[in-house]
């Protein structure tokens, strides 16, 4: 989102997932804290550094890590 909105004609539109735990159970507490808001349809951007998201270190903890490969 950060780069959407450093592109001036990027457009008003953006895709975004609304399914919860029920539709998506893997993400659960992916993230720490909140980091997009949907109010009245429109997402809140920030002036903060980075993707504005972080990575739960619990979540990672309790993940496998998997290589996929080409046969």
């Amino acid at each position: 989102m950060h780069l959407l909105r450093a592109i001036p004609n990027a457009g008003k539109y953006l895709e975004f997932c609304i399914e919860g735990p029920d539709y998506y159970p893997w993400q659960e507490g992916l993230f720490l804290g909140t980091p997009y808001v949907i109010e009245d349809g429109q997402a809140t951007v920030t002036d903060a550094p980075g993707w504005e998201v972080e990575i739960n270190p619990d979540w990672l903890d309790r993940t496998a890590y998997q290589v996929s490969s080409l046969a």
